[in-house]
Order: C-alpha cells, then sequence, then structure tokens
C-alpha cells in the first residue's frame, strides 16, 4: 500500500549518515522448501529467469535467479546447523535475508566492526565455496524482523556456477519490501540505533476493500522507511480478518510480500491468478481518477515462497 498523511519520528539518523552500499539491495536470500517447485511458480508468470540446476553447497541447495530486476538466492536448507536451516525451522519458508553488496573486502570489515560495536551479532560469515567470494549475515531478525546481509565479490555477480542468468529485456521493477510487526515503534527504534532511518508513521484510508473475493473490513498502522529507490513498508495490523493477521499466525513476523509496480493492476491480478496465485486481499487510496489515487492487489505465492506477491498500481495522468 502506499502512505497518506505522515508523522515523523524526531531526532533518528539521517541515511547519509550509512555507507552508501546500503541505499540499495543487492539481491535477497529466500529460504524455500523445494527448489525446483519454487523456480517452476515463479517461472509461471514470466518475471524469473535461473539457471537450470542447483548447486549443492554447505548450507544445502542453491539457486540463483532473477526475479523481476531483483536477483534471489534460493536455498533449501540440508544441514541442521545453519542459520537458514533455523530460520526455515522457526518459519517454515520465505524471506530470509535482504543483502546489500560492498564494494570492498576491507568495507565489509569495516561494517562488520561497526555493528559489531553496536552490539549485532553473527549468523554467519562465510566464503562462496569458490573462495572469490563471501557474505555475511547479522543477528537482526528478532529485533529488526529481517536479517540484515552484506555480500563481497569481485567484478560480476558471483564467481563460478553461482553467476545469476541474464535479465529479462523488461524486468518487473521491484518497488517495495513489506513486512508484518506487532510493535511500529520497537521496530524503528531498533533500526534508527544501528543508524538506518527511522519510520514514518501513516494510518491511510483504504477503501473498496476485498478479502478472498468478499467485502472485506480490515485496518492497519503503518511504517515507512526509504532506502534509495525502494521503499520499506512496515504493516502492523489492528483489525481482520486481513492477510497480515494470517501470515503472523503461520510465519511470525517478517517479510509479508515484495510488491512489483504494474501498468494495467486488473489484468496482472488475472494473469496471476490464472498462474494459480489467486488475489487474496485487495483495496485502494486516494480519490478516484485523480492524483493520489491508487490500487493494491495481493497474491498469493506461498506455496512457492512463504510470502506474498503485491500488484501495485498508482493513477497517472
Amino acid at each position: 500500500m502506499r502512505k497518506m498523511v505522515i508523522t515523523l519520528l524526531a531526532a533518528v539518523p539521517a541515511l547519509a549518515q550509512l555507507p552508501e552500499f546500503y541505499r540499495h539491495v543487492d539481491r535477497v536470500f529466500w529460504v524455500v522448501d523445494d527448489i525446483g517447485r519454487a523456480v517452476a511458480g515463479w517461472q509461471k508468470v514470466g518475471i524469473l529467469t535461473a539457471r537450470p540446476d542447483s548447486e549443492q553447497t554447505r548450507d544445502g541447495r542453491w539457486s540463483v535467479a532473477r526475479l523481476g530486476d531483483v536477483i534471489v538466492d534460493f536455498v533449501q536448507p540440508l544441514q541442521q546447523n545453519s542459520a537458514f536451516a533455523a530460520f526455515r525451522e522457526k518459519h517454515g519458508q520465505g524471506v530470509f535475508a535482504l543483502v546489500h553488496r560492498v564494494p570492498t573486502e576491507a568495507s565489509l570489515d569495516a561494517e562488520v566492526a561497526r555493528l559489531k560495536g553496536l552490539g549485532v551479532g553473527l549468523l554467519a560469515d562465510r566464503r562462496m565455496d569458490d573462495g572469490a567470494g563471501r557474505y555475511v549475515l547479522f543477528d537482526t531478525e528478532a529485533p529488526g524482523k529481517y536479517v540484515l546481509g552484506l555480500i563481497y565479490a569481485p567484478p560480476g555477480e558471483y564467481t563460478g556456477s553461482l553467476a545469476p542468468p541474464a535479465a529479462l529485456p523488461n524486468p518487473t521493477r521491484v518497488a517495495q519490501y513489506a513486512f508484518v510487526v506487532r510493535d511500529l515503534p520497537a521496530v524503528s527504534q531498533f533500526w534508527a540505533r544501528l543508524g538506518f532511518p527511522g519510520m514514518t508513521f501513516t494510518h491511510p484510508a483504504i477503501w473498496d476493500q476485498r478479502y478472498h473475493g468478499a467485502p472485506g473490513d480490515f485496518d492497519a498502522n503503518l511504517g515507512w522507511q526509504k532506502h534509495g529507490k525502494v521503499e520499506y513498508e512496515w504493516i502492523q495490523p489492528t483489525k481482520g480478518p486481513t492477510t497480515y493477521m494470517n501470515h503472523m499466525d503461520k510465519y511470525g513476523e517478517g517479510i509479508h510480500h515484495i510488491a512489483f509496480a504494474v501498468p494495467d493492476i486488473q489484468r496482472a491480478g488475472v494473469e496471476w491468478s490464472k498462474a494459480g496465485f489467486p488475489t487474496v486481499q485487495s483495496g485502494a487510496w486516494g480519490e478516484r481518477d485523480r492524483p493520489g489515487y491508487g490500487r493494491y492487489a495481493y497474491q498469493d505465492t506461498h506455496v512457492i515462497g512463504g510470502a506474498e506477491v503485491e500488484l501495485l498500481w498508482n493513477y497517472r495522468q
């Protein structure tokens, strides 16, 4: 969804204080139950390209793909003593980490030291199997509701067989990463303490509410962060039934959906539904056919990833 009236959280650090690499999400680490099923499902809607075979790594089966304009690392845990397996045990499948790419290994070490100084521990610090790259996962999931990740790799994406396939000719743009939480101020304060932008808070008036094909009656408070060109939306549901509450009941707090901007939301919803991923919730904001008007629809893609897709449309004159 989009934001309406904004209330600023005072005295929070500016994003400019952070290293520049935090302005872009380089890739998503996504834990799945079955890589083959996940890849096949996303390919049905025509927005994913993937290498034909996954690779065996220390953490399990690993497949690198492009979902729209973002790189996705699908991980199917096979070992019990990894951060990926621990996440699946706690939450089931789902988006595990948002990963930022650092320019040098020295900058990676510097950021690890900075966050350690703020009391943030590590879940993993791993060399790629070919020895050329390295990724770090921070222990932020409990207070921050997702795992913060950093990756260093030589020029190119990854080296060797973990390199992703070529991008689609006209990739669908990721417009937003969205989370469901029970306490917006607490999550905002955690990230602000680490130097990330504090949230702005809104309570949007959503109309034309639909829930599983019937009229809906739901409500939520929202928090917003801006990371470069991509927004983070934080959702605290206050009234249901709603897909937000359903997600928290089944998977717990964390990433609820990834949003894609679409030019025709009705047509896109039909295409996703025909592919087997029906619309489960939708609504509108603003004044119809006026600047500020927009619509959203959530497509149920839990079976192939433990999260939903939001189709996001904004009125343009």
